[in-house]
């Protein structure tokens, strides 16, 4: 009688790394079965199996399921193969954006924290800053005029579904933009041209009208704890430095953005905001 070399269940499925009840339910369901059943009914799998199997298992940590899996297997061939395999590369390439994307987030996210950790709040300083693509929602400044809260949401909303569909979202703060001629008169600080969000994403498909860049130069700026709604005391501060520093000309816009807020603390009072308003050459 010819001997048939090959491993056991337990075995075959340790060197593979998954658990018997793996290879018995890929049997039952016709997916993968034993190289032959030895006349005491143990289960043998052949060498030969092992990379198939390999295989097998690779395609359906990327998703497959398992009915494509056992179609394939029920009529493989090389072409069907090269489909199959074609089909999982461009899954691939997405998985590998997606997980880079993941990665800029959190390190974006992890350098914010580290800045926050040298901030001193409640000063007015002026900072070189970079430039930083970001991205605009519509306008809200009159919604806010009229006290239409629901259309500011609505309009927050959707700025944020864009964000996310198309992928912009990259770890930097929500934050918003206040005209110059409400900045720097008392009570109309809370007066939101738009919101915006940072990005360091290619803005080259964002039509014109929402796209823009925070440009890079000296601002104005100050950081402040607590509600980031609250805006007053922090631009009374601005405002008395300007007063104080005629040689300074303010830029039409400021830009308030979350350095920390709920998702790093559960204490509103400890979430920390910067108000940066660029300086004319």
């Amino acid at each position: 009688m010819t001997h048939k070399m090959g491993f056991r269940t337990g075995e075959f499925a340790r060197i593979c790394g998954v658990n018997k009840r793996t290879l018995h339910y890929y049997d039952e369901q016709g997916i993968f079965s034993p190289d032959h059943v030895e006349e005491n009914g143990y289960r043998s799998y052949a060498v030969r199996q092992l990379y198939p199997f390999i295989m097998i298992r690779m395609l359906r940590q990327m998703g497959l399921d398992l009915s494509e899996i056992k179609s394939y297997m029920a009529a493989r061939s090389p072409e069907r193969l090269e489909k199959l395999l074609a089909s999982q590369e461009e899954w691939l390439q997405q998985e590998l954006r997606r997980l880079q994307d993941m990665k800029r987030m959190v390190e974006n996210q992890r350098a914010i924290l580290v800045h926050a950790r040298s901030i001193v709040c409640d000063r007015v300083v002026v900072e070189e800053m970079s430039a930083m693509p970001l991205v605009y929602s519509s306008p809200v400044r009159a919604a806010m005029v009229a006290e239409d809260w629901n259309r500011v949401e609505r309009i927050i909303m959707e700025h944020m579904r864009y964000i996310l569909t198309n992928g912009l979202n990259t770890g930097y703060g929500f934050g918003a933009l206040v005209a110059r001629d409400d900045f720097l008169t008392t009570g109309q600080e809370t007066l939101i041209t738009r919101f915006f969000t940072l990005t360091d994403k290619s803005l080259e498909h964002v039509p014109a009208e929402i796209a823009a860049v925070r440009s890079a130069g000296r601002y104005l700026v100050t950081y402040f704890k607590g509600d980031y709604m609250d805006t007053s005391a922090a631009y009374g501060r601005l405002r008395a430095y300007l007063a104080a520093h005629p040689e300074i000309s303010p830029g039409p816009y400021s830009y308030e953005e979350s350095i920390l807020e709920d998702l790093s603390t559960a204490d509103p009072d400890e979430y920390i905001t910067r108000i940066a308003i660029p300086v004319l050459p």
